[in-house]
């Protein structure tokens, strides 16, 4: 067990002061102190293991070998209800006022996660694995398995038949949720059956070749066992794997289709309002209703427009915002020629910041960081595209970018997105929380999207001040960002719990946003059928950061210091939003009587 450091750059009066703001009575007790930070430690490296077992991809993180595929089962999710218990059970006898610095966050981040919310089987039966934003994960992390499994032997042959056995596993068990669901009157909804057959029909059809195994990485085996092991692959196959994916197509055919409601939402179900606002706690970290989360969406989307409206009267353009985002789409200056003029201009935005960084920023990931073009084969389901952390075998955080259609892909918005992405955004949270060393295995793993979102939106917002907006349009581009994310907190709460139709949630966005029908389309889609709740994280998590920041700023006056607020937020990772509040109150208090 690795020992639990704060890493930072703060003066050490300021590192006492926190110290001594985290501790409580009892943690002058020095065997109670002892007692409590073990007992924490060791419940998070519990939890870390039973997460390192089940996982398929953080083993691929860690280049562990895989053993065993994803387990999609009712009885898994009852085993994890279990451990939940369990775990829960071991952090109410720890004595968390014994605790302080690094431990009493993971106490902190712990209490949090494991918090009994009244989640029950309804959680598991009002989640819809199955559609095109959900179901490919599963897949790629198994195909990335068994593409990187070492054949050098028989039994690692075995090895490899068995995972591939395991693999249809996963068709069958999603079939069976499916099933399930049925025999309960849940059906997906109508409007998100076309596009999740067709993403089951692509992964049937590309599964053979991707699991079939090239002959030179059989050349360990001898020739009987290659012929043995070549026959017993392709009846599995074709007995198992593709029999399972037209088990689950026709599972969701033509009977399955004529139930479909063509309401959207997961609040039409029995159960989805409580799913839904625990579904908001899980991803937003905070105690938010519903009708609170749309009316701020309501009122940041006003207020946004407000901020746009102005940049177009600098400009001297007349028409409406639509018009002119239209005009925005075909102008020439954002179209980039080639995927290497796309990289250049996200790297322009990078260079302009470089220079300035250190200014707001002490404490500086050591990884490289770039952008690269995504594999051409997975441009066409993807929007955008996705930031890479570094790993062992690749050392460089990448942004990497649709570079397909690039004349409908304006780029008017490249300063928001590569400062959201890279620096100082996801990049500089991610990489430096994997390099801290000082972090549990827990801690440098652990992933909240209210934070990882809300940070690289607060820092893209950061380039305002900093300077590097420095064109309207820029500053535009940075805008449009803006009110697309406020725009998912009136539409994804509308659809999911007030009743809006897909239509309508259409509608409102494409009254405010920039983006493409095509992109609404696929969008509202996503937040109504598949991940209710997800896209509320990016903006809360954002005004959050900004609410703790002006907190402190307010606080401290003229010792307010920048460089050690941002490095508060990101010193511990990632972190429930109530936990990072908590974090920066305990830093108000050290500066406060820091002399």
């Amino acid at each position: 067990m690795r020992p639990l450091q704060i890493r930072t750059t703060l003066p050490l009066t300021l590192i006492l002061s926190l110290t001594l703001a985290c501790a409580g009575g009892p943690s002058g007790d020095s065997k109670a102190a002892e007692e409590a930070a073990r007992l924490v430690r060791e419940l998070a490296d519990d939890i870390w293991a039973d997460t390192l077992e089940n996982s398929t991809y953080y083993r691929l993180q860690e280049g562990l070998p895989i053993e065993k595929l994803e387990d999609l089962t009712l009885e898994e999710y009852h085993r994890n209800q279990a451990n939940a218990v369990a775990w829960r059970e071991r952090l109410a006898r720890i004595d968390d006022a014994a605790l302080d610095g690094d431990d009493r966050i993971t106490y902190e981040i712990l209490d949090f996660q494991l918090h009994d919310d009244g989640a029950d089987d309804s959680d598991f039966w009002l989640t819809f694995d199955i559609t095109a934003y959900q179901a490919p994960y599963a897949f790629t992390f198994a195909q990335q398995a068994l593409a990187g499994h070492a054949l050098d032997n028989p039994a690692s042959a075995e090895r490899y038949l068995a995972l591939v056995r395991e693999y249809g596993d996963i068709a069958d068990q999603l079939t069976a949720k499916v099933e399930g669901q049925i025999e309960r009157g849940i059906y997906l909804p109508k409007a998100g059956l076309t596009s999740t057959r067709a993403t089951w029909e692509g992964i049937r059809a590309a599964s053979p070749a991707l699991l079939t195994v090239a002959d030179e990485r059989l050349t360990a085996l001898a020739e009987e066992e290659r012929a043995g092991f070549r026959e017993r692959l392709d009846a599995l196959i074709a007995d198992h794997v593709t029999a399972g994916f037209d088990r689950l197509l026709l599972a969701l055919g033509d009977a399955y289709e004529t139930k479909a409601p063509e309401a959207v939402g997961i609040g039409q179900y029995p159960d989805g309002a409580e799913v839904y606002q625990r579904l908001i706690r899980s991803n937003t970290t905070l105690s938010l209703s519903a009708d609170e989360i749309h009316a701020r969406g309501k009122a940041a989307v006003a207020e946004i427009s407000g901020r746009m409206q102005t940049v177009r009267d600098q400009l001297g353009f007349e028409g409406t915002a639509r018009e002119f985002h239209d005009q925005v789409k075909q102008d020439p200056r954002f179209i980039a020629a080639s995927p290497a003029d796309v990289e250049e201009r996200y790297m322009s935005f990078i260079h302009k910041i470089e220079p300035v960084i250190d200014g707001y920023f002490k404490v500086q990931p050591e990884a490289a960081y770039g952008v690269r073009r995504l594999p051409l084969s997975s441009e066409p389901g993807m929007t955008f595209g996705f930031y890479n952390p570094p790993t062992a075998d690749d050392p460089v955080g990448y942004y990497n970018y649709n570079g397909s259609d690039l004349a409908n892909r304006s780029l008017i918005g490249a300063g928001s997105l590569i400062y959201h992405e890279l620096l100082p955004g996801h990049h500089f949270h991610i990489a430096t929380q994997a390099e801290n060393d000082g972090l549990q295995d827990l801690r440098q793993h652990y992933s909240v999207g209210a934070f990882t979102e809300g940070w690289a939106e607060y820092a893209a917002s950061l380039g305002i001040e900093m300077g590097m907006y420095e064109t309207p349009h820029d500053l535009y581009g940075r805008y449009i960002m803006e009110i697309f994310l406020a725009t998912r907190l009136v539409v994804d709460t509308g659809m999911n719990a007030l009743g809006w139709s897909l239509e309508q949630a259409r509608a409102y966005m494409r009254e405010h946003i920039f983006h493409s029908d095509v992109e609404i389309a696929s969008e509202t889609l996503r937040y109504s059928t598949s991940i209710p709740a997800q896209a509320l994280a990016y903006r809360l998590g954002y005004e959050k950061l900004w609410e703790l920041r002006k907190r402190a700023e307010a606080a401290l006056g003229d010792t307010f210091d920048v460089r050690d607020f941002h490095d508060v937020i990101l010193a511990d990772g990632s972190r429930p939003l109530p936990v990072v509040e908590a974090g920066v109150d305990r830093y108000i208090a050290a500066a406060s009587q820091a002399p």
